[in-house]
């Protein structure tokens, strides 16, 4: 997992031949994090909401939740 430009929140991540960004923002009711998935430029899937059914205490916990996702949509496909 690696910063992504300049923004805060903003990670990337190559897993097997895809690449995989996330995008975690800090709302009222906590945090939320986006993921979505690129293959060569192509768009795989858009961003998705990461459904957090528990207590994240950092930022990173967040963006690795998205990051798992993004993974398990990736092995999915595999298939």
């Amino acid at each position: 997992m690696e910063p992504k430009g300049i923004d805060m929140g903003d990670y990337e991540e190559r897993y097997k031949d895809c690449d995989i960004e996330v995008a975690v923002e800090q709302v009222l009711t906590g945090v939320k994090a986006h993921w979505r998935v690129q293959r060569g430029g192509t768009l795989l899937v858009d961003w998705q909401l990461v459904h957090i059914d528990r207590l994240w205490s950092t930022e990173r916990a967040a963006a690795e939740a998205g990051f798992e996702a993004a993974r398990r949509w990736i092995d999915e496909r595999e298939n």
